[in-house]
């Protein structure tokens, strides 16, 4: 069974976290909800206050940290012990922040994955208290140096933006250590990215949107958690799978740092990225780059930005399907699920709808893994053709030209010097018969277990209203 952190999960839904992404990028009007300490208003029941900016025109870093207000006869008022805390990041602004956000976080992390915690150098005036915005890069021209030789300027060090939103999530989660406030992260694109790679290091709660994969940033210790699902239920990550930012720009990303919710069922998005990769690299290269010029870009469609054409939400604030399906789509599990279960919202139950699809899935893996071993029992026939194929090939040439010293006896003695084991008859063979033995059993035996499952699943689907509570217990629902 899956390790499981030990990560509190707070009452806030994945509508009030994509609002809060929103608001994120509305730096200006938060600052005066900051200055006439007023709430922001999320929906007619949920406000929250300001508590924190942390912003970085030199990264590029766009922070920040809301606090849940509370309701007390009518009026919302700042709470002293909130029951919810938010770190929301702004993703890129390449408006505001080109260089730092676009060609930096972007390309050199996400990208490339450059480490978050590299430093780079900046000048600063001596006496300056606000280090938010430097007078640049420390690059050691004559005229930096000169100005050092004056003794008015320091030289100072930062790290990237995702690192900076790492060590600000920290201090957050420090602020309110033994207390019942529950820290959580959320963001969109880029500032997605910054709340799962937050969240994970921090071990707290993340909802992101259409954020790109940033599992390969993380410390390698991390990486194997990740991987092997240990936060799978703490951090979600809500994708459009149309969009090439959050499902991934050339292959789809095998995974998000937890688990992945597409808004709509991927089949035509995934036929679609097969046609992209059609034909030679260049045109591959070609086709991608247009698509995503075309929607990333321009917007035409949009698949990216946080708006209701790629989020909606059912009455609960769930996320749920834009093209009208009653089902959103878990990628790790690769099932359609009602959206109070992807959400994993309240009591969470099993219909007879997710049964099905969970049948239908693992039917789908049973015929591939009885393919796979019927290949595997038969593999001895083309091993066998490409022996003979061998044998004839070489005897022919035996005792002539340039083999006119080479015997059968040698190239016999040769093939059985390679052979890895040997048949009954004594002849030699280039794989591990044990191994494949071994290989063919694993098979079968996963087979049975699927079919066992299959058949509960259909079971239930057929009689749910006697097998509900089983199959949420058995699933650890």
């Amino acid at each position: 069974m899956t390790k499981q952190k030990n990560v509190r999960k707070p009452n806030v839904s994945d509508e009030e976290y994509f609002n809060l992404s929103r608001a994120s990028y509305n730096y200006k009007t938060l600052k005066l909800h900051i200055k006439y300490k007023k709430p922001y208003k999320i929906n007619k029941t949920s406000y929250w206050y300001i508590e924190q900016v942390k912003q970085d025109t030199d990264t590029g870093l766009d922070a920040f940290v809301f606090s849940q207000a509370e309701n007390k006869n009518g009026k919302w008022v700042k709470s002293n012990n909130p029951k919810n805390v938010v770190v929301a990041f702004a993703g890129t602004d390449l408006s505001k922040d080109l260089e730092a956000d676009g060609a930096k976080a972007d390309a050199e992390n996400v990208a490339i994955g450059l480490d978050p915690k590299k430093e780079t150098e900046y000048i600063v005036e001596k006496g300056a208290k606000d280090t938010s915005k430097t007078l640049g890069v420390y690059t050691r021209s004559m005229e930096q140096l000169q100005m050092m030789e004056s003794g008015n300027y320091k030289v100072i060090t930062k790290t990237t933006q995702i690192d900076q939103a790492d060590q600000l999530v920290r201090e957050v989660k420090q602020k309110y250590k033994g207390t019942s406030t529950i820290v959580s992260t959320t963001g969109h694109s880029l500032g997605g990215a910054e709340a799962e790679y937050s969240a994970v290091n921090n071990d707290i709660y993340a909802v992101s949107f259409n954020s790109p994969s940033i599992v390969k940033l993380h410390s390698e210790e991390k990486q194997k958690e990740i991987n092997n699902g240990e936060y799978n239920r703490y951090v979600k990550s809500i994708v459009n799978p149309d969009d090439m930012i959050g499902a991934g720009w050339w292959n789809e990303y095998d995974r998000h740092n937890g688990t992945t919710i597409y808004t709509k069922d991927p089949a035509v998005s995934n036929a679609m990225r097969e046609m992209r990769m059609r034909g030679k690299v260049t045109d591959q290269i070609g086709e991608n780059a247009a698509y995503f010029f075309q929607t990333a870009i321009l917007g035409m469609p949009d698949t990216h930005w946080v708006g209701s054409n790629n989020f909606s939400f059912d009455e609960d604030g769930n996320i749920k399907n834009i093209d009208g399906d009653e089902l959103v789509y878990d990628k790790n599990l690769k099932a359609m699920l009602p959206a109070e279960v992807a959400s994993g919202s309240g009591a969470i139950k099993v219909t007879p709808e997710v049964a099905k699809q969970l049948a239908e899935k693992v039917n789908a893996i049973i015929n591939d893994l009885r393919t796979m071993k019927r290949e595997a029992e038969n593999a001895y026939q083309e091993h066998d053709a490409a022996i003979s194929d061998l044998k004839y090939d070489t005897y022919r040439q035996v005792g002539h030209g340039l083999y006119d010293q080479l015997t059968l006896g040698d190239v016999n003695n040769t093939l059985n010097d390679l052979a890895q084991s040997f048949d009954k008859k004594g002849n030699p063979l280039f794989y591990d018969v044990d191994a494949e033995a071994a290989y063919i059993a694993s098979l079968q035996d996963t087979i049975s277990d699927l079919e066992e499952i299959s058949g509960y699943l259909a079971q239930i689907a057929k009689d749910f209203k006697s097998k509900d509570k089983m199959l949420a217990n058995w699933l650890k629902l």
